[in-house]
């Protein structure tokens, strides 16, 4: 089925935004707060530094826990599973945007590397860094209106 774009940005966002009420209320309310700013962040500070900065907000964090479980023998994908469910709610919520938006960045741009290792790679254009960001405002705007209709208050 032939498929317009602002769907396909609709779709994603509708399932991003299901995905995040499975979280609880804390989380639902957090995620929606970030997703509606996040356009705000991008004008101002670059997609780089504000992606840069909802990473640092979970980073540390997952990664010991997941370092932790590891060592206790876990397999990657329940590793990263558990780390997640150790995190506070703030940064599940700051976890699952930055996931979010890296998830359509690779699957609309057809790319297998971390948005953010993209962004700095040297092969990397301006160009397509402004394509990108203007790709992702677009697609937060539905989020935005997702978040606004379907997460609690």
């Amino acid at each position: 089925m032939l498929r317009c774009l602002e769907q396909e940005r609709a779709n994603y966002a509708w399932r991003c935004i299901q995905e995040v009420k499975n979280f609880g209320t804390d989380v639902e309310n957090k995620y929606k707060s970030y997703v509606k700013s996040t356009s705000s962040y991008i004008q101002i500070n670059g997609l780089g530094n504000t992606l840069v900065f909802y990473k640092s907000k979970f980073e540390a964090d997952f990664k010991k826990y997941f370092e932790e479980l590891r060592k206790k023998g876990l397999d990657d994908e329940k590793a990263s599973e558990d780390a997640f469910k150790k995190l506070s709610n703030d940064k599940k919520a700051y976890k699952l945007l930055y996931d979010h938006l890296n998830g359509w960045f690779k699957e609309y741009f057809k790319e297998h590397k971390d948005i953010l290792n993209w962004i700095i790679d040297e092969n990397t254009s301006s160009i397509k860094v402004f394509q990108v960001t203007r790709e992702i405002i677009s697609l937060l705007n539905w989020m935005k209106r997702f978040a606004e209709a379907e997460l609690r208050d």
